[in-house]
């Protein structure tokens, strides 16, 4: 009978993994700047995403390479467990690891454009009930960035 159980419940989650739809990207916020050096800066930012999905996950991990305007600007990783509601924003918190070098091969771009292209390629591991699957991430955007513009 317990067999019979778990492999019940082991058919509902494959079958639930398939129609599974990728959580949406909202924006992003709360960008800081936590360690500024000349080879190397440390820049923290919450990426907040819609999950459409009617059952809720967990996400243990993410790791990605992140381009601006195609230039390596650096390694984005958050490895802090974040439980996900259904049909719901979440955030996830992100530090990267910024090449201060690259920065500048882009700092004349992000003066003179008032948007730049984002891209990242990477990894996220998620799961339900203590099931995790690693699987890729990548994202493509234009996002406005006005060096110049006021904050609210």
């Amino acid at each position: 009978t317990r067999l019979l159980l778990c492999c019940l419940l082991l058919v509902i989650l494959i079958s639930s993994c398939a129609r599974f739809k990728e959580p949406e990207y909202r924006e992003f916020k709360n960008l800081k700047v936590e360690g500024l050096g000349l080879g190397a800066s440390t820049v923290r930012m919450d990426l907040v995403y819609y999950n459409p999905n009617n059952i809720g996950f967990q996400v243990k991990q993410t790791v990605a390479d992140v381009y601006v305007n195609d230039v390596y600007l650096g390694k984005a990783v958050s490895d802090t467990l974040i439980r996900v509601a259904k049909k719901s924003d979440f955030q996830i918190p992100i530090r990267i690891q910024a090449d201060m070098k690259n920065i500048y091969k882009n700092a004349f771009t992000a003066l003179t454009n008032k948007s730049v292209l984002i891209r990242a390629k990477g990894t996220i591991t998620a799961g339900v009930a203590g099931i995790f699957k690693t699987v890729p991430l990548e994202y493509e955007g234009r996002h406005e960035m006005s060096l110049f513009a006021p904050q609210p």
